[in-house]
């Protein structure tokens, strides 16, 4: 018994069965994260390391070259760049495409770590870095009012970044712009050279005595104390009384040496005031903080970026009246925009197609059910992107739209094939199951044929690079849709014919008044259209060698033209912004 019998004997069992799989394409289509690109991998890691107060050349040589000779040896790693400046090391890995980029972040830990002891004390350890691009913000806002910049920074530090980043989808909030408050030390060379010191020895005094230190616990009863020992500073005037060195001062009666404390405030200027600005930021010529939002990996942009709008009255609602929220960039919104075009062309040209299918079909119940084929196969296709982890963006948008067209192909040939035994007079099962058995070996052929012609772009994705990885979804996509709507051809076409939206013989069907008219008009034209093809068959028939020989020159034509096309990687589109 063939699927399409089975199908046929049990029409409740099947409707019900492609209904659960619809809700669950529906479920999927809000489920599934929205993007403007695929999730890619690029093959880059960025080792960075930074260096306050140092030049490019002591960078290069107590850094730069010593991380170069240990991850040299990273497997897979097929080019490696540097870039010393003053104050940070920058080492660019390149993979080769296919590389696991999570088990080569992690053997480069392991050589960065073989080495730490060679790099400098005061360095900050280095940052690894995997080149994703759901790493580049979402949306940058601008905290601006009449306030003070330092005042802008604390508003957005204590209340705008906590916020944003508790928010469902948000990864961070990073700030930029305005001024911090700090601590500084300046140290005039004089003092130094009066009391032998030098600045390391200052630095480490300081940094060996602000710390904090647990001293273990103490038991009473059944409670267990904590105890810790702060040693951390908690004002300018604890900084100040920083014992920095002994010095002897005189000798006393006894003939001994007297030693004299030296503080911190003897050789330092110690006060409060504000880091140097590495950044600034602006709207509309007036002062700003400026922070950018990041969404966490394989979360919806469009969704985060909807959640951190939402949440901004209720954040400016905790600052004084005057400090409010500009929206400088989103990139949703044109993802949004773009997403929604595509989805729009998407339903126009399955409306365009239903259309045309009643043009030619002339039967309102044939073209319903060819019309339900196409929705059906979406929220099929869209169920199977969710499992496969694709993301509604715009390649696969682009997949579902190309696919369209091939949706409704198996379906039409099942159905004139099942009305081809309707006008013999079969009954509506028989005709169901046998117009259904007959096409199911050629609509098979056909959609498995269009399946290999996009399989290996799946199959070899990793060593197509980049471009692999983008139209890796185009290709599943457009491989699930065609498998989807032979599936309904197969199994939902000839529960319909034969249960729901029986198929009647045309002589059974009596037109008149203006349907008459319209029927036979479009007899006429089609009466026509078949002789006018059937004379141009016959004229290329007659004139043999002089057709191939045309057809030869046009694609030799068509060869020659390619180097005139030109090749860009993507295509330029155009944007409301410039950087």
């Amino acid at each position: 018994m063939t699927l399409s019998e089975r199908c046929v004997n049990k029409p409740v069992t099947t409707l019900l069965t492609f209904l659960v799989l619809i809700a669950l394409g529906i479920y999927c289509l809000f489920s599934l994260p929205v993007d403007m690109y695929p999730d890619m991998d690029i093959p880059y890691i960025i080792v960075y390391t930074s260096y306050s107060n140092t030049g490019p050349e002591e960078i290069e040589q107590s850094l730069t070259r010593t991380l170069e000779s240990s991850l040299s040896g990273v497997s897979g790693l097929k080019k490696m760049q540097s870039q010393s400046s003053n104050g940070n090391s920058l080492v660019i890995l390149e993979f080769e495409y296919g590389t696991n980029l999570d088990a080569a972040t992690g053997e480069i830990r392991d050589k960065i770590d073989l080495v730490r002891s060679y790099l400098p004390d005061d360095a900050d350890s280095p940052i690894i870095m995997k080149m994703d691009p759901s790493m580049m913000p979402i949306m940058v806002l601008a905290l601006k009012g009449n306030r003070t910049p330092e005042e802008l920074r604390d508003y957005a530090k204590d209340i705008v970044q906590p916020r944003l980043e508790q928010l469902d989808g948000i990864a961070s909030a990073n700030i930029m712009g305005g001024r911090q408050k700090s601590i500084n030390v300046d140290i005039p060379r004089d003092r130094l050279e009066a009391y032998g010191l030098s600045i390391s020895t200052v630095a480490q005094m300081i940094g060996a005595q602000n710390i904090q230190s647990a001293g273990g616990t103490i038991t009473s009863g059944e409670t267990n104390y904590s105890i810790k020992t702060n040693g951390k500073y908690q004002s300018v005037d604890d900084l100040k009384n920083t014992v920095i060195s002994y010095k002897a001062s005189s000798y006393g009666m006894s003939g001994g040496v007297e030693m004299k404390t030296v503080l911190l405030r003897d050789v330092a200027d110690v006060y409060e005031g504000y880091k140097t600005e590495e950044s600034l930021a602006s709207v509309d010529s007036e002062s700003c903080v400026m922070i950018t939002v990041q969404k966490q990996s394989g979360k919806n942009s469009v969704t985060a970026a909807k959640n951190a709008r939402r949440a901004f009255p209720n954040i400016e609602a905790n600052m004084p009246s005057d400090v409010k929220f500009v929206e400088v960039y989103n990139t949703t919104d044109i993802i949004e925009q773009t997403i929604n075009e595509v989805v729009k062309s998407v339903v126009q040209g399955a409306l365009l197609a239903i259309l045309v299918l009643f043009v030619f079909l002339r039967s309102v119940r044939s073209t319903i059910i060819i019309g339900l084929a196409i929705p059906i196969s979406v929220c099929i296709t869209l169920f199977l992107m969710y499992f496969k982890g694709i993301t509604i963006n715009m390649i696969s948008m682009a997949g579902l739209l190309l696919g369209i067209g091939m949706l409704v192909d198996n379906s039409i040939v099942v159905l004139e094939n099942i009305y081809s035994y309707v006008q013999r007079g079969a009954k509506p099962k028989v005709a169901a199951i046998l117009g259904s058995q007959e096409m199911v070996t050629s609509i098979s052929a056909s959609t498995f044929t269009s399946v290999c012609i996009f399989l290996p772009m799946v199959m070899f994705h990793k060593k197509l690079g980049m471009m692999g990885q983008i139209f890796d979804a185009l290709a599943w996509t457009i491989i699930f849709s065609l498998l989807c709507s032979l599936v309904v051809a197969i199994a939902l076409v000839p529960v319909l014919t034969s249960n729901y939206l029986k198929i009647g013989k045309t002589s059974d069907r009596k037109d008149s008044g203006t349907l008459a008219s319209v029927n036979r008009l479009f007899n006429n034209f089609f009466n026509n259209l078949d002789n006018a093809y059937a004379r141009c068959v016959k004229s290329v028939l007659n004139h043999k060698k002089m057709f191939i020989l045309g057809l030869v020159g046009l694609f030799v034509l068509s060869i020659a033209a390619v180097k005139f096309v030109g090749f860009i990687f993507m295509p330029e589109a155009a944007s409301n912004y410039v950087e």
